[in-house]
């Protein structure tokens, strides 16, 4: 992990500004209570976002949580890290993913107990100094590693109704398409995700969570496992988890998940991403605390 990042994950447990949100399923929880937080660590056996394969397959660590400021604010991180220090590996096919590192910063509030908008700024440096890309914070230039996503986050499980649906468009950072090959600037694409998932509970205390994801406007290439010229549904699967508990303020759920990315990548750009594989099975556990 680099200096910049160290510094910035230090200061953002001193202050135990946490953030809940499940990065792999976008989930959202609803229910706040001014002044509490938890604190989240995942081991799993390799990080799998919106149906696309970040940082290889290697097993990653992944820390988040969230602090209440109020009954409907509340503040946050998410970070991962593969402990992998060479940012690209070749292949027969190009180069791929190896090292990677995110921390997300983020800032929810609920209008409603049903729905909750988020502003989250994604970070992911490279692991290592890599020519014509710029490890600079807040830089959303289009050779930047800094993204902010805008979502609205609807869960219906107050009203007995166990389902969520998220809207998620990039409003800033490297989200660029450009015009032709003599555009260095390009332009803003503001690229859209869509989510619905569902919660059933199952025997012996195991809920299994079903999941349709689907991406929307890719011609920027934001995602690089998605079709950039029609809908692509790169996010397709289901998580079944079972939870133990360890103490009174802490639980480990353990879990598998399954991801189908359903997109052609017939025109897939780099064109090296149309011999990704489209089916994932993940393994991990977490470890919860709370006040």
């Amino acid at each position: 992990m680099n200096k910049t990042l160290f510094i910035v994950a230090l200061t953002l447990l001193s202050y135990q500004i946490c953030f809940s949100q499940e990065k792999t399923t976008d989930s959202t929880a609803t229910e706040s209570v001014k002044g509490t937080w938890d604190l989240n660590l995942d081991l799993a056996s390799r990080y799998i976002w919106r149906g696309q394969a970040w940082g290889g397959n290697y097993p990653v660590a992944q820390l988040y949580g969230t602090y209440n400021l109020t009954e409907k604010l509340s503040l946050g991180f998410w970070a991962t890290h593969n402990f992998q220090k060479q940012s690209f590996e070749e292949n027969d096919f190009g180069a791929e993913y190896r090292g990677y590192q995110e921390i997300d910063l983020v800032a929810n509030y609920a209008f409603t107990n049903y729905l909750t908008t988020s502003l989250q700024y994604y970070y992911w440096p490279t692991t290592e100094k890599v020519e014509g890309v710029s490890n600079k914070l807040f830089d959303f230039g289009n050779t930047g590693v800094s993204t902010l996503d805008l979502m609205l986050m609807f869960d219906f499980s107050e009203y007995k109704l166990p389902l969520w649906f998220t809207w998620s468009t990039f409003i800033a950072g490297n989200d660029y398409r450009y015009k032709d090959e003599f555009d260095e600037k390009g332009k803003q694409n503001f690229t859209s995700y869509a989510e619905v998932g569902y919660n059933f509970d199952l025997p012996a205390s195991i809920k299994l969570s079903p999941v349709v994801g689907a991406v929307f406007n890719n011609k920027a290439a934001y995602y690089t496992y998605g079709d950039p010229d029609k809908i692509s549904f790169v996010n397709i699967g289901a998580k079944a988890s079972k939870e133990f508990k360890l103490s009174k303020k802490s639980t480990m759920p353990i879990w598998v998940s399954y991801t189908h990315n359903g997109a052609s990548r017939q025109f897939a750009v780099p064109e090296t991403t149309r011999s990704i594989k489209s089916n994932y099975v993940v393994f991990g556990a977490t470890f919860n605390l709370t006040n």
